[in-house]
């Protein structure tokens, strides 16, 4: 248990001081409560002793400065800033959660879904020319179902923060070169191999022998490591990220993102349901052809006896008279053009009910008043119901049943995890999307601190089901 800072009871009269929660390069960090806006807080202290040298009291309010400067949902947000006693201070969001040393190994999708997070966050600090914090399984935070946050080194124990470094730390850094974006890429396919294993490429207790390791040593492809998860285009990505040539590697954390982009297309293409084959449809010519070749007179089967030749003289007495099979085909006819009046008629009832259909289904989802065809059946005894009509999951998004409806509300392009029980740990059966329905089906259960809930969904035209974090969703 960390101890409560005893000489900081109250920031500037706003900021509660609660519990010390670690020791960073530069700050001390502490848990404190937002008396003005009534939330927690982060608060990032220069140290005590690093007050008196200047180098490192401006390093630490450039930092400052430049952490408000980038904005990604996976990097703390910055809300306040300032100087106390003459020690520099910043306010930023609070998060809390286990690190991703602490999971251990993740599956392929958590594992993937995760590290497009960390490379979106390092490809902002890139772009804007700031420093983002140091690449490490112990500075990646699950802070909710789905999320993670790249912190500061602060949760890491002082005497360790060397070490946890050099296990990252790329080739031509350990040769004295300089820290590049294409060294950052170096450490995140470092990660990447991490979070499938669930174990580092290097290992030592000594920080310089650690970073020594990273000249010589050869990285295992993927199908040594995990030969059940052997995928090309996967071992690839993580060979072009961890060569040790710096030209080898991918320039930067965006190239990098974008590759990962291509890999995930890729897997969804592959992991994919083929189609069902196109069957088109019969047209009313060969309706009526195959109507008519099935009601015209069969001949007589082999074997059957045929019936008595016909006297001579008396068709030479009536001349004219039809065959029998002339009446057979003209009531075979008949019976043709009577199917195709049926066929028509069933055709003509079936676009009335689908227009009439998708007006009240347009009035209801967006309340427009399409035209009704005005049709008056009082000797049918029919009557068109206007209201308690179930419209069906494919026209409206929602499946059908009872039970409270949700819509997803998340940021972010990966969407919302639907899981196969309540908890951050279990698998992951699919992504929905922002915006999509979705009906709850059970009632809540809590795992991890969160509250969760059974819902059924329709993605096209696949009905799935599975558990959701109450967070996320929002009632329609």
């Amino acid at each position: 248990m960390t101890a409560n800072p005893p000489s900081i009871p109250l920031l500037h009269g706003r900021y509660r001081i609660e519990e010390q929660l670690g020791t960073g390069r530069l700050a001390v960090v502490y848990r404190a409560y937002d008396e003005r806006l009534q939330r927690q807080v982060l608060v990032h202290l220069l140290r005590k002793e690093l007050g008196a040298q200047a180098t490192l009291r401006e390093r630490f309010i450039h930092e400052a400065h430049s952490s408000a400067r980038r904005s990604h949902q996976s990097l703390l947000e910055v809300f306040d800033s300032g100087d106390i006693a003459g020690r520099p201070y910043m306010i930023t969001e609070f998060v809390a959660g286990r690190t991703l040393r602490e999971l251990g190994a993740l599956s392929l999708d958590e594992a993937l879904l995760y590290f497009r997070q960390l490379v979106g966050a390092v490809a902002t600090c890139q772009a804007a020319e700031v420093p983002h914090p140091p690449i490490s399984s112990n500075n990646v935070v699950l802070v909710a179902d789905g999320h993670v946050e790249l912190l500061e080194n602060w949760r890491t124990p002082t005497g360790e923060i060397a070490l946890d470094t050099a296990a990252y730390r790329a080739p031509e850094r350990v040769a004295g070169g300089p820290l590049t974006h294409v060294a950052t890429v170096y450490a995140l396919g470092l990660l990447l191999i991490e979070m499938l294993t669930g174990k580092r490429i290097v290992a030592g207790d000594d920080p310089r022998a650690l970073a020594q390791q990273h000249l010589t040593v050869r990285i295992p492809p993927l199908a040594e490591l995990l030969p059940l998860l052997y995928t090309p285009a996967l071992e690839q990505l993580i060979a072009r990220a961890t060569a040790r040539l710096p030209e080898d590697r991918l320039p930067d954390a965006s190239a990098l993102g974008r590759a990962l982009d291509d890999l995930r297309r890729e897997l969804s293409v592959d992991t994919r349901r083929l189609d069902r084959p196109v069957v088109p449809p019969v047209g009313v010519r060969e309706r009526i052809t195959r109507t008519t070749n099935r009601m015209r007179v069969q001949p007589l089967a082999k074997g059957l006896a045929s019936p008595p030749a016909a006297d001579p003289a008396r068709l030479s007495a009536a001349p004219d008279t039809p065959p029998a099979r002339v009446n057979g085909y003209r009531s075979s006819t008949r019976r043709s053009i009577t199917g195709i009046i049926i066929v028509l008629a069933m055709l003509f009832v079936f676009a009335c009910g689908a227009y009439y259909a998708i007006t009240v289904a347009v009035d209801q989802l967006a309340n427009i008043q399409l035209p009704r065809p005005s049709i008056d059946l009082p000797s049918l005894g029919i009557t068109l119901p206007e209201l308690g009509i179930e419209l069906p999951g494919w026209l409206t998004g929602v499946v059908s049943g009872g039970g409270q409806v949700w819509v997803v509300n998340i940021d972010g392009p990966e969407g919302l995890n639907l899981r196969s029980a309540p908890g951050i740990t279990s698998q992951i059966i699919t992504f929905l999307p922002s915006g999509t329905h979705v009906r709850q089906i059970s009632e809540p259960q809590t795992a991890d601190n969160t509250q969760w809930i059974k819902v059924r969904a329709q993605l096209g035209s696949q009905v799935v089901e599975g558990w959701v974090s109450r967070l996320y969703v929002k009632p329609e």
